[in-house]
């Protein structure tokens, strides 16, 4: 049964449908596998995008760094972009400390460019200290991404694809750079009987260089972040693949009260408000973890995770996905193919599924079979009506659906909760 379901799985490699999105391709590139080695990474390094006065009106030098497959050897014409955002609570941290510069090389290597960037930190430790460090961190999050636009076709940006994401505070960057304006951050900052944040601290989308750049974001990676509850709109609403410890009481992952004057929501918030709206979101949650959770050498799991997420939104074909277990992904093999196809209208859902899926758009009796990643057989059964239970462990694994009468095959992976 193992070789039979190998062999079965090399041709499952082999065979995906015709999509039209440019970035959902039929290898491994952009997927949990790593497309390029490392030594086949280029490295821009202390890229200065801009300058701007700290809290103490000092002048500081703005930089990134920018990671991407090397232009001699990925010949793509285009790259999505991913931008990421280092921890530290806005008084602290680096673009290249902890584990940050380590994320953005496995993105790299999955075929996005991507990089890491210096914000301005400090503040003078109260609550609206905090709250205007990540006004200007965000006026130099949009200051580095007006560099990236500007300066695309240098190492082949695709500008109409571009994601954005980061750790903690850096999330919290992140985040205010797709769901804050200026009307709701001077909203808030007058609540503390004070000037209003972009009268004291400049233009929201001017400060830091002169670039007049415009663009747009088709998703968010959020590790252990939050938003102000009040700054999120529906028609602003992005596809978001986001990690949070269930302990964690930095950033707490639901809403946050605590504040004088905003609530900020945490990772399950956010999702919550997602799938209510029907935007798809997926949450990790580590249940015994704290602040920042699969770090370091667990970055590697993030990475994968989120870049088939942001391959999903490539093909349209995002899903919703809550779960407790480090699940990895697997999405270098294809949804589904068809040894002597059923067709394409066959659903299976809900999937990812809890203890019971349905399957349509299957006539007559059919038997169902589910094999783990090496390809054990661990559940058959026939069926009429297509509701399938079972007691499987969390995880990923295949579904085979065969039709009794005319020996017709349907596979397809299949999550569980």
């Amino acid at each position: 049964m193992k070789n039979k379901f190998l062999i079965f799985t090399m041709s499952f490699l082999s065979i995906i449908g015709k999509i039209s999105a440019q970035y959902c391709t039929n290898d491994t590139r952009y997927t949990e596998v790593a497309y390029f080695d490392s030594t086949e990474i280029s490295v821009a390094a202390n890229v200065q995008f801009g300058s701007a006065l700290d809290h103490l009106g000092n002048a500081y030098t703005l930089r990134m760094d920018i990671y991407y497959p090397n232009l001699t050897i990925d010949l793509s014409p285009k790259r999505p972009f991913v931008m990421l955002f280092h921890s530290g609570g806005f008084s602290s941290g680096d673009k290249q400390s902890g584990d940050i510069k380590d994320l953005c090389i496995h993105m790299a290597r999955r075929g996005f460019v991507c990089a890491t960037v210096n914000y301005r930190l400090g503040y003078n430790f109260t609550e609206y200290g905090q709250y205007k460090a990540r006004y200007r961190a965000i006026q130099d999050g949009h200051a580095a991404m007006r560099h990236i636009v500007n300066n695309a076709n240098a190492i082949r940006v695709d500008t109409s694809w571009i994601f954005v994401g980061g750790q903690s505070a850096g999330s919290l960057l992140a985040l205010g750079m797709v769901y804050a304006d200026p009307f709701e951050l001077d909203s808030v900052s007058l609540l503390y009987n004070a000037t209003a944040v972009s009268a004291e601290l400049g233009n929201l989308y001017t400060s830091g260089n002169n670039l007049t750049n415009t663009y747009s974001f088709k998703g968010i990676f959020n590790n252990w972040g939050a938003i102000t509850k009040t700054e999120v709109d529906f028609n602003e609403m992005l596809p978001t693949v986001s990690f949070h410890g269930e302990l964690d009481t930095t950033v707490k992952i639901d809403a946050d009260n605590s504040f004088l004057h905003y609530t900020l929501n945490g990772s399950r918030a956010i999702h919550n408000d997602l799938i209510t709206k029907n935007i798809c979101s997926e949450l990790t949650v580590d249940t015994i973890g704290g602040h920042g959770i699969f770090r370091n050498a667990s970055s590697v799991f993030r990475a994968g995770r989120a870049s088939c997420f942001f391959k999903s939104v490539f093909c349209n074909t995002c899903s919703n996905f809550y779960t407790t277990d480090s699940i990895p992904s697997t999405c270098s093999i294809p949804q589904s193919v068809g040894e002597n196809n059923l067709g394409s209208s066959i659903k299976v859902y809900p999937n990812p599924f809890e203890n019971v899926f349905k399957i349509e758009g299957v006539e007559g009796v059919f038997t169902v079979s589910i094999y783990n990643y090496l390809g054990q057989l661990l559940h058959q059964s026939e069926t009429i009506n297509g509701i399938i239970q079972t007691n499987l462990k969390p995880g990923i694994y295949f579904l085979n659906i065969k039709q009794v009468d005319s020996e017709k095959t349907f596979t397809t992976k299949l999550i569980k909760n």
